[in-house]
C-alpha cells in the first residue's frame, strides 16, 4: 500500500490512540499517511486538553487501570506520539477548518504537531481520492 488516509472524528483518548497506532504501523511500513482530525477530535487537540485521557464509555469502571496501562506503555502523551509518527515517515496531520470554527478554537490553541488547517473538501481531494486505503475512527 502506498497511501493511507485516516479520518478521526471521535474525541475519546482511546479513539485518538487507536488512530495513531494504525497510522504508525502504516508509516513504519513506508506508507504515506495523511490524517485529518475533525469534530470531537479537534476539541481534544488543544494544548489545554490533549493530555486529558478521557476514555469512551466502553471503559467505564476501568478508566484508572487503563490510564495506568497507557502510562506504563508510554502511550499517555499524544503530542509525543504524533512527533514519533511524523518521524516514522511521510506523515501529514491536518485539522478541519470547519470543526475549529464549530468549537470556536483559535489555531494558536492547537498542538504544534499539526501541520495544517484545511477544509474537509480539500482533504478529500488531496488525500482521500488518491488513497489506497481510508480508515475512519
Amino acid at each position: 500500500m502506498k497511501s493511507l488516509a485516516v479520518i478521526v472524528t471521535h474525541g475519546a483518548y482511546n479513539n485518538l490512540l487507536q488512530a495513531y497506532q494504525f497510522a504508525k504501523i502504516a508509516a513504519d511500513a513506508g506508507t504515506q499517511v495523511n490524517m485529518f482530525f475533525r469534530d470531537e477530535a479537534v476539541a481534544k487537540l488543544t494544548k489545554e486538553k490533549v493530555l486529558d485521557m478521557q476514555l469512551s464509555a466502553a471503559y467505564m469502571g476501568r478508566e484508572s487501570k487503563v490510564r495506568d496501562m497507557y502510562r506504563e506503555q508510554k502511550l499517555h502523551d499524544l503530542p509525543a506520539l504524533f512527533r514519533s509518527l511524523k518521524d516514522a515517515g511521510d506523515v501529514k496531520l491536518s485539522v478541519c477548518r470547519e470543526s475549529i470554527a464549530y468549537f470556536e478554537i483559535e489555531v494558536e490553541c492547537l498542538i504544534g504537531e499539526l501541520d495544517e488547517v484545511q477544509r474537509a473538501e480539500a482533504f478529500w481531494k488531496e488525500a482521500v481520492e488518491s488513497a489506497d486505503q481510508v480508515l475512519t475512527f
